[in-house]
């Protein structure tokens, strides 16, 4: 989606953040679509009830995020906060409506990219019903490592964020532990491979 339409990359603008800092939050109006240059993009949804941070998803290098509010003409329904050092291209909303005009045919591409993505969401929505917690443990452990790299996380505060209980997420460390993705030690938790962590999330329902 718009990779292919050179004329639209001269209107677009360069924006980094650091570590922790929000490229949009939850509410305000679409400014754009965004692509991810370089870093690591977590979509974070409050509660509506219970206040509680809920992880959706990542957005890598090469992936475009933002669209959906955009197109739906309404404001943004998560945080997008940048959970290392990270660099976006930003296509301001008219340079994105301009390039739509000369090229009708986008919209299909367009459609498709949204179909996907309700599928996706859909996936992820069974994922969670049959407590498929591996991928949503490791989430959630990128997440709250790379943006609180002190903290100790509790079991308990880790069973709280994926929305399970304590012993479901002990057993979910010891698999993730047992294939290498990371280290216990009492409560330290070392991350040793990030990207295998992140890449659970493509579970391998996501890729049909």
């Amino acid at each position: 989606m718009f990779k292919d339409y050179k004329e639209i990359w001269s209107e677009a603008q360069t924006l980094t953040f650091r570590r922790g800092e929000p490229v949009y939050r939850e509410g305000e109006s679409p400014r754009g679509i965004y692509l991810v240059d370089k870093g690591l993009i977590g979509l974070v949804l409050l509660g509506a009830t219970s206040g509680k941070e809920h992880l959706l998803r990542f957005f890598r290098e090469g992936q475009f995020f933002g669209h959906r509010a955009l197109f739906a003409t309404e404001g943004y329904h998560g945080t997008a906060t940048a959970l290392e050092p990270t660099t976006v291209q930003l296509i301001p909303r008219q340079a994105v409506m301009n390039t739509l005009e000369r090229h009708p045919g986008l919209y299909k591409e367009i459609v498709q990219t949204l179909a996907r993505e309700l599928r996706r969401c859909e996936q992820q929505h069974v994922m969670i019903l049959e407590n498929q917690i591996l991928p949503r443990t490791a989430q959630a452990l990128v997440y709250l490592k790379e943006l609180h790299p002190d903290h100790k996380w509790t079991r308990q505060e880790i069973a709280n964020f994926t929305a399970s209980t304590t012993s479901t997420i002990i057993k979910a460390l010891a698999e993730l532990e047992a294939i290498g993705l990371i280290r216990q030690d009492g409560r330290d938790i070392e991350i040793l491979n990030r990207e295998g962590l992140i890449a659970l999330q493509d579970h391998d329902t996501l890729h049909n």
